[in-house]
């Protein structure tokens, strides 16, 4: 499934930002170990985040190498991610922020996010414009407040000049359950139409690896459905892993 393409699974996006099922049923189990992340890094190294690139929507090329809590510290960014009440703010359980440019225009930037605030209303607004079935919005709370990890993207408008953040939209987001140390589940992959088929939905998926690879975590699976595996494939994703197979259990109706 495509994202933006109507799913009755929880979790299918398209095939340009890949596909994470949390309730599959034929989906095949992928695992990645972490060179990828090496060969991005190298990539990243090199980059530059000047406006005359401004333009470009390659990440891996345009992707600042600069981390922190961004223009305005924390608490400016609360008031722009919280359009909501406080009560839909959720932070998982790595909630320290790191933030790197992605690209950056005059006006406007889009930035890479881990940690923070997140929004609940706005990651279901983010899957229902992708095709998602609504889901219990106390549900999604939850699985935020207990996922280990999310990692998200953000178009950020900014003031005069190049000045501060004004405002910022969620586009992009991956939620990561981990054990901490050995093993970690990408779900809920998910890049609004609007901005696909720019790369953004690739470099979401390499720089999340690329942080669980630094904090050693060596095992790293995701579910996708049949059509997006060479999309998986390309990041470094592999089938059935020396004859692995996921199993699942569903309760009987």
């Amino acid at each position: 499934m495509r994202p933006g393409a109507t799913s009755k699974r929880p979790g299918a996006t398209s095939k340009r930002s890949g596909s994470v099922c949390a309730a599959p049923r034929h989906s095949p189990h992928l695992h990645t170990p972490c060179p990828l992340a090496r060969d991005a890094e190298r990539v990243r190294r090199g980059a530059t985040n000047s406006r005359r690139h401004s333009r470009s929507l390659s990440p891996l090329v345009v992707a600042a190498t600069g981390t922190g809590r961004g223009r305005g510290g924390r608490g400016e960014r609360l008031g722009a991610v919280g359009a909501g009440a406080e009560e839909d703010l959720v932070a998982p359980q790595l909630s320290e922020v790191e933030e790197s440019v992605i690209v950056e225009a005059e006006d406007s930037r889009i930035v890479f996010r881990i940690g923070g605030f997140i929004n609940v209303h706005e990651v279901e607004a983010l899957t229902e414009k992708v095709g998602w079935p609504k889901r219990n919005p106390h549900k999604v709370k939850l699985a935020l407040e207990n996922s280990f990890m999310v990692t998200a993207l953000y178009k950020q408008a900014l003031g005069e000049d190049g000045g501060d953040v004004e405002s910022e939209k969620l586009i992009g987001c991956i939620r990561v359950t981990s054990d901490t140390v050995f093993n970690a589940t990408l779900w809920d992959v998910t890049v609004d139409p609007e901005y696909q088929g720019e790369g953004l939905g690739k470099t979401l998926m390499e720089m999340t690896i690329r942080k669980l690879c630094r904090l050693d975590i060596r095992t790293i699976s995701l579910f996708a459905e049949p059509d997006v595996l060479q999309f998986y494939r390309k990041i470094g994703f592999r089938q059935d892993p020396q004859g692995i197979r996921a199993m699942f259990w569903y309760p009987r109706r």
